[in-house]
């Protein structure tokens, strides 16, 4: 039987599909009884579509090859597949990322290195990756970001979600190309300078090491010392002591944690780690800042 085939808007529609920008960008979760509203002479969508396995299992009819996905395997369709769900474990949870082709593509045309590549006969093919827990994280993580981009009100929101879109593409070329994917050039630089912002504003919390963010990166902690100033003006460590402070006021001012509670949260040593270094940068102790903004 032939597939109909769907713009974005008409998926938006059949799926009543809330979370969505200008018909070009949807996210959505799906489980059990979603799957049901499929059409079951299957679907083609002249969009991306990236799903991720969060939980349980999903089997597809791709262009009359069966894939069968697990938790934590991403697959990335390329628009006109023909798709057909053909089953599921009794517990299925899992993500999709809708992309309208066009801006898709336009995005990864302003990037000249990552339009190198990811070439046509790269993003016009499907694929399955099986991650690991930590790259499963990731990808989530930045699932949700789009998610609260889309939902909340902002001045900037076309821009944001080009750049956690772009993010996406440069998580795409690491996974098809491993570390050796760019040259050492300004653009280069750009994209690790915005790979390192994602990841930091995910992991900030737990993670102040600029190791750690280098070795996420695939690059030297000095070569990510010097892009990010370079590019900047600011250091890792600075970023990351300006996203702690700001976490810290927030908690602040929102909730009833004690010092100590927050200290944990916040993987300082100890309560007066966490005073010492709020008071640097605030000049008063966290009490005393918690009392003026509640006076």
């Amino acid at each position: 039987m032939t597939a109909q085939f769907y713009n974005l808007q008409e998926v938006n529609d059949y799926y009543h599909i809330k979370e969505t920008f200008g018909a070009i960008i949807s996210c959505l979760t799906t489980d059990r009884d979603f799957i049901t509203l499929a059409p079951p002479e299957g679907m083609s969508v002249s969009c991306y579509s990236i799903v991720l396995i969060v939980d349980g299992r999903q089997d597809y009819l791709v262009d009359n090859e069966h894939i069968g996905l697990e938790m934590h395997d991403l697959m990335i369709l390329p628009p006109h597949c023909h798709i057909t769900y053909t089953g599921n474990s009794q517990e299925v949870n899992a993500i999709h990322l809708l992309l309208d082709a066009q801006y898709y593509d336009e995005i990864l045309e302003m990037d000249d290195n990552l339009h190198m590549q990811l070439p046509h006969e790269v993003i016009r093919s499907h694929a399955v990756f099986h991650l690991d827990e930590s790259k499963a994280a990731e990808f989530y993580e930045l699932f949700q970001q789009i998610r609260k981009a889309i939902r909340q009100p902002h001045i900037y929101k076309g821009e944001m979600l080009k750049h956690y879109v772009h993010v996406w593409q440069l998580f795409l070329a690491e996974m098809i190309y491993g570390s050796h994917i760019a040259p050492q050039d300004i653009k280069h630089k750009e994209n690790l300078f915005k790979i390192f912002i994602h990841l930091a504003t995910r992991n900030f919390r737990k993670e102040r090491q600029i190791k750690f963010y280098a070795d996420q990166l695939n690059i030297t902690p000095t070569y990510l010392s010097r892009t990010v100033k370079e590019l900047s003006g600011n250091t890792v460590y600075g970023y990351l002591s300006s996203f702690l402070y700001n976490e810290i006021c927030k908690m602040l001012k929102s909730t009833d944690m004690t010092m100590s509670d927050i200290a944990d949260e916040l993987n300082f040593n100890d309560q007066s780690a966490l005073s010492n270094f709020f008071k640097q940068k605030s000049g008063m102790t966290p009490l005393a800042y918690r009392k003026s903004r509640r006076r």
